[in-house]
């Protein structure tokens, strides 16, 4: 075992050229030079007697003999990995790494956090703001608040929020055109796309309109705290989540047009790993969630 234990090195080196079939990526990987990382499998080869990879110009590729080394150390390495990531996240038992979207940070949850604070004062929050998937398996996040349908393999979710999307416009956009509007005048301003929640045409089959009423628009907003801006700066009407739009609507930089909801088929969902729904710090966090 020591000897083995002496090659640590050398085995990680050979684990980073073989997931990345190049000596420069592995080189980057582990933030050596390319010399480094070609000594240290020249090392190994000799240790073991037999050659782990084929030159090639544009690479290295695995021999037979490399392909079954590369099957144990990728597993080991992930071991190891998530070893210490599980070991770094269970004593952190006073602070929580929530991962959510840009979006839902800035509209929703980021100015709600103060009541949270004085609530917990002894809780520190990570906020990863991150518009993909946090992958529980390899990295440090606690929670996960994701938008969508369950589906989300092996892990624990709860409903926080069905969500639905309004009709919502800044009043310099309207005027003093009385409330609620008609559908046939709201169809006439213009109207701002959301490329992700696809909704005018459920709006429009809602309120008793034909789709050739709403006018099309050049411009589709991925980001929803994005497509609400817009609609403050009054460049259209907005069919946002209205869990989203509420605290624009409470302030008086959005009203809502018409009395619609286009209900959605995805809400907003806490998501965690299924032993850490029972941790203090986890449950006191979703226990304000629930309740704001």
């Amino acid at each position: 075992m020591a000897e083995n234990l002496r090659h640590l090195r050398a085995l990680q080196a050979f684990d980073e050229t073989a997931t990345h079939s190049s000596l420069t990526k592995a080189a980057d990987a582990l933030n050596v030079t390319h010399g480094a990382i070609s000594r240290q499998i020249k090392l190994l080869e000799l240790h073991l007697g037999v050659t782990l990879f084929h030159r090639r110009p544009n690479g290295v590729e695995l021999t037979k003999a490399g392909e079954r080394l590369h099957q144990s150390t990728r597993g080991a390495f992930s071991a190891l990995q998530l070893g210490v990531l599980e070991v770094k996240r269970l004593h952190r038992r006073q602070s929580i790494t929530v991962s959510l979207s840009t979006s839902l940070a800035l509209k929703w949850l980021v100015p709600l956090l103060s009541s949270f604070q004085q609530a917990h004062p002894g809780i520190a929050l990570l906020l990863d703001t991150n518009d993909s998937f946090a992958d529980f398996n390899a990295s440090e996040v606690d929670v996960a608040l994701r938008f969508g349908e369950p589906g989300w393999g092996g892990l624990y979710h709860e409903l926080i929020r069905q969500e639905e999307l309004v009709a919502v416009a800044a009043p310099s956009l309207v005027e003093k055109a009385r409330l609620p509007m008609r559908a046939e005048d709201v169809a006439d301003l213009p109207l701002l796309h959301d490329a992700f929640n696809v909704g005018w045409e459920s709006w429009a089959a809602q309120v008793g309109l034909s789709d050739d009423r709403l006018k099309s628009q050049s411009i589709k907003y991925v980001d929803s705290a994005v497509l609400l801006e817009a609609a403050i700066d009054g460049q259209g009407v907005a069919l946002a989540r209205h869990l989203l739009a509420a605290r624009d609507l409470e302030l008086g930089r959005l009203i809502r047009l018409d009395e619609s909801c286009v209900p959605l088929d995805r809400g907003l969902y806490f998501v965690c790993r299924p032993d850490d729904q029972e941790r203090v710090t986890v449950r006191l966090f979703k226990k304000w969630l629930m309740s704001i």
